[in-house]
């Protein structure tokens, strides 16, 4: 389950915390994406990194195709060898990257949607999965595969040129998608729009230490430390904007 959708259901864990381990007090931009519909029923998404695996993942539950045409990177905290072979999906070893200091594998060939909706279920809590996914009909999810960097943050408009996908028209693409893309917005969806646009921010207001921390390094009480705020999100549909804010501690 991708982090957003936890803090909206209030049920952050270790793995949502992990994912915040980079930030201090302040605010930073979080996962945004782009839908665009055309008036043929095709679905157009661009989205940056922290959000591209969402659509991934719900494109693999929807896509009727069996064997999916695959390539990309996994980028994991840790090697990852076994969980990744106990799914069925056979990868070279991982291997420490100097300059991410994540254990990076490679996908490549035909495999199997079911094995890759597992793969984005069970691995893409804990590694970054950067994948372009194909079939034929009009079936694409196509993805950047350089994390980019931590210190300087790219405007929006070239952070949403990180990923793209894109579905054929008559799908249940949407349907799939929106119950857990804004579901504190559901009042304000429209049964049919042309443009939607979603950004998350994080307003990071406080650190909240264990109590003896004393007793850790620098490092380990970075590991230890939650951070405490708000998760601010604008939604634009048909130019009309909306805004949600949620408290977290993660």
């Amino acid at each position: 389950m991708h982090h957003i959708l936890k803090i909206l259901r209030e049920t952050t864990d270790e793995a949502v915390h992990r994912t915040f381990l980079r930030y201090g007090k302040g605010d930073y931009d979080g996962p945004a994406a782009e839908i665009s519909v055309t008036k043929a029923g095709k679905v157009k998404v661009k989205s940056n990194y922290q959000f591209q695996d969402f659509f991934a993942s719900v494109l693999l539950k929807v896509i009727p195709v069996e064997n999916l045409t695959v390539s990309g990177l996994i980028l994991g905290y840790e090697p990852l060898d076994d969980a990744v072979a106990s799914i069925g999906i056979n990868v070279a070893p991982f291997t420490r990257k100097k300059r991410t200091k994540l254990y990076q594998t490679s996908l490549s060939g035909t495999y199997a949607r079911n094995h890759l909706i597992s793969l984005f279920e069970q691995i893409g809590e804990i590694a970054f999965l950067f994948c372009t996914i194909s079939a034929e009909g009009g079936w694409l999810h196509k993805a950047k595969t350089k994390l980019p960097s931590a210190q300087k943050e790219a405007p929006l408009k070239e952070q949403l040129k990180f990923s793209r996908t894109t579905t054929p028209a008559g799908t249940n693409f949407l349907e799939e998608l929106l119950p857990l893309l804004v579901p504190d917005f559901k009042e304000y969806l429209p049964d049919t729009f042309s443009s939607l646009r979603l950004v998350n921010t994080y307003l990071i207001d406080d650190l909240v230490f264990p109590e003896d921390r004393e007793q850790f390094s620098s490092a380990e009480l970075r590991l230890k430390t939650k951070r405490k705020g708000r998760l601010h999100r604008t939604l634009i549909v048909d130019e009309k904007d909306y805004q949600r804010e949620h408290s977290f501690i993660a």
